[in-house]
């Protein structure tokens, strides 16, 4: 074999094996990703959803039957979409993670919370938006604050578009 041939070859394995550490690394960047979910519980096995927003009643909603129902005391059919999409923000993916330890609730907009989500009676408590990117505080029962994408609290707020809860909403 001739001594180009043979510098060819080793060129094109070593280009091989960049390209399989590069696609393998992005592979585990994605499954972190992937493992960053504001919950732990997959959105479709909820079956029970509470609401609150300031100065209204808690609202309570269960799965029955894969249909979604307003509990009291004669249950009533309630809309599919919007609380599926409330069960969704269980999965919403967690741009970063605020320690309880360095919370302050208060300058986060979360005393009093936007808004109270109760999902499988998990308590998530929602509050602003950050200043520089559409991502909202969200705290959890620890008391850790995740920062989620705004789109994941549209049908949190008021029907007002240009409410707080709607602000970096598409």
């Amino acid at each position: 074999m001739r001594r180009a041939t043979r510098q060819h070859l080793t060129l094109l394995a070593v280009t091989a094996l960049l390209l399989l550490a590069a696609l393998w690394a992005w592979q585990r960047q994605q499954q972190t990703r992937a493992a960053e979910h504001l919950l732990p519980i997959a959105p479709a096995s909820i079956t029970r959803i509470g609401v609150q927003l300031p100065g209204m009643a808690r609202l309570d909603f269960f799965r029955r039957d894969g249909r979604w129902w307003r509990a009291g005391a004669t249950p009533t059919p309630a809309g599919h979409a919007q609380l599926n999409a409330l069960a969704g923000i269980a999965a919403a993916p967690v741009a970063r993670w605020l320690p309880a330890a360095e919370v302050r609730p208060a300058r986060l907009g979360l005393v009093p919370p936007l808004a109270l989500l109760w999902l499988d009676g998990t308590r998530l408590a929602f509050g602003a938006l950050t200043p520089l990117a559409p991502e909202r505080y969200v705290q959890l029962p620890d008391g850790r604050v995740a920062l989620i994408s705004a789109r994941y609290s549209p049908y949190l707020g008021t029907g007002d578009p240009q409410a707080p809860a709607h602000a970096g909403t598409p």
